[in-house]
């Protein structure tokens, strides 16, 4: 059997319907040309964009032999920009894969499509519908009484079931209209009322300028001014479960107990929510007074017999190393781990070195199935010179696996069980060398002799047969006292030379001052005092 798959990667980024319609009619063309010469069954497939695509995570390639890390990254990263660019399969971001957790929040995609929907979810939608197709009547300004009972049935929906509405900036449009036909059906009471209730859940609300709209901006700046002129409201949310999320009007506030202040006169609604519990409403009115509430959640898991599961991208990774896509440890935890992600299929591939090229093998687990699909393998090139047409037909094998799995894995695949990647090698043992000598227990010999102690030679100092000659001290006479028995200063040589370089220098001075004349002192004495 022969599959034709319109959209490669160039033509499925054609995602016009003149793309779409010229595939289909060219694949009829191709059958009636080439089919009954080659008495083959064809089959057509042509992919259009959906919402019930499946989503795909492709998990790291691995390598074998000496293929290189860099050539297993560009055939990987090739490949998903290849079935990203189609429009059968939803690819997820590689960080998704890398995490384990999705990038829109704690809930995977396929748990939000399994959950029922809610009644008051239900209400809400049918509430929207009813504002769509009133506010197109209002434009027209014809029909504004039907108008008017379209969207108050919208607004006592979005009342009635607010503890699942998370945007109440619908409602308060839905006020606004209504005040709209109020106006042009001249009930200023009615529209005074819609855009109080309005304001008390968004006092930010404003009304752009425009004509139609000019009576009604005038009506809720007079009713905004009116309204804070009052006295505010402050409220005050406890619950019974811990760290349950408090919202008023739509705005978080905080973990329960948590205070809202300011609250203008009016309605206001009280939402608490905690994981694992039914949502908790209720509405209250302000009248300027202290507001206090308890809610009491009813829990639909008991969050102490909750068993928390989670897998990790290294645990699929190691299983996906030593090929056990046949056990049921892998498939179980493959399914946790598709679930945690949003991943209806994961994509396990490994990359193996020849002499002259390089083999690529593709497995594709189905998590609703809970098995895995060997797809045929895929030769490249060593220096990947057909990396584009070779990774063409791999997408084109991987997406008919999604579709029908024919053969299924119940045992390791061969190149797994040859060899397994990232194992670091065995260490080498050394045997023990025997002892020299036998070794004797002490018990065999009742006294065994005692070593004889190791004595330690004494070092002996040489002794001394001349007296020790201490050194005279030069300045050992400095200190001592003049007690008359050293020689007086007088007698000493260096007075009677200080005392004639004084008199040399004394007379010289004046004669020096002599001879300059003037006013100069000539003379002069010098008196010596002897002891």
């Amino acid at each position: 059997m022969i599959v034709l798959r319109c959209p490669t990667p160039i033509i499925a980024q054609m995602r016009s319907s003149a793309s779409r319609v010229a595939c289909a009619l060219l694949l009829p063309v191709l059958w009636m040309l080439v089919g009954p010469q080659l008495g083959l069954p064809l089959v057509a497939q042509a992919y259009a964009d959906g919402d019930d695509k499946p989503a795909l995570g492709v998990v790291h390639f691995i390598k074998r032999g000496d293929a290189g890390l860099l050539s297993v990254q560009r055939i990987e990263e090739y490949l998903r920009q290849m079935l990203d660019a189609g429009a059968a399969v939803k690819v997820l971001p590689a960080k998704v894969l890398e995490t384990g957790k999705p990038l829109t929040g704690a809930s995977a995609a396929a748990v939000a499509r399994d959950r029922p929907v809610s009644p008051q979810a239900k209400a809400i939608d049918k509430a929207d519908k009813l504002v769509t197709a009133a506010r197109d009547i209002v434009a027209e300004g014809e029909a504004m009484a039907d108008a008017g009972k379209m969207l108050g049935a919208a607004a006592q929906r979005y009342e009635q079931n607010f503890v699942e509405l998370a945007d109440f900036s619908k409602l308060v449009d839905c006020y606004a209209l209504l005040a709209q036909v109020a106006l042009a059906q001249n009930d200023n009471r009615a529209a005074t009322d819609n855009v109080s209730n309005a304001l008390a859940i968004q006092p930010s609300f404003v009304v752009d300028g425009r004509k139609q709209n000019k009576d009604l901006k005038s009506l809720v700046d007079t009713v905004r001014e009116a309204l804070e002129a009052k006295p505010r409201t402050e409220l005050t949310v406890d619950a019974s479960q811990p760290e349950s999320e408090v919202f008023v009007d739509g705005v978080k506030i905080g973990t329960a107990p948590a205070t809202a202040k300011d609250l203008l006169p009016g309605t206001h609604y009280v939402q608490v929510r905690k994981v694992g519990a039914a949502p908790y409403g209720q509405a209250l009115v302000a009248k300027g007074k202290p507001l206090q509430m308890r809610a009491v959640l009813s829990m639909e898991v008991s969050p102490e017999n909750e068993i928390s599961v989670s897998v990790s991208p290294d645990d699929i990774k190691e299983y996906a190393n030593k090929g056990t896509f046949h056990e049921k440890i892998f498939k179980n935890s493959a399914a946790l781990f598709s679930k945690q992600i949003g991943a209806s299929h994961l994509l396990f591939g490994l990359v193996n070195k020849r002499p002259t090229a390089l083999e690529l093998h593709l497995y594709l687990y189905g998590a609703k199935a809970k098995k895995t699909c060997a797809i045929d393998k895929i030769e490249y090139a060593a220096n990947l010179t057909n990396l584009q047409m070779q990774t063409l037909d791999a997408e084109g094998r991987v997406r008919s696996a999604l579709q029908t799995c024919t053969n299924e894995v119940t045992a390791p695949p061969p190149l797994f069980a040859a060899e397994k990647p990232d194992e670091p090698a065995a260490p080498e043992i050394v045997p023990t060398p025997p002892d020299p000598e036998p070794r004797v227990d002490p018990r065999d010999d009742p006294k065994p002799e005692p070593e004889p102690k190791r004595v330690e030679p004494k070092r002996t100092e040489p002794k001394r047969t001349e007296p020790r000659v201490v050194p005279e001290d030069p300045y050992a006479g400095l200190l001592k006292d003049n007690d008359g028995t050293s020689e007086p200063v007088y007698k000493t040589w260096w007075f009677w030379t200080a005392v004639g370089v004084a008199v040399a220098g004394g007379t010289a001075g004046g004669l020096l001052l002599r001879g300059s004349g003037g006013n100069a002192v000539t003379g002069y004495g010098a008196r010596v005092v002897l002891p």
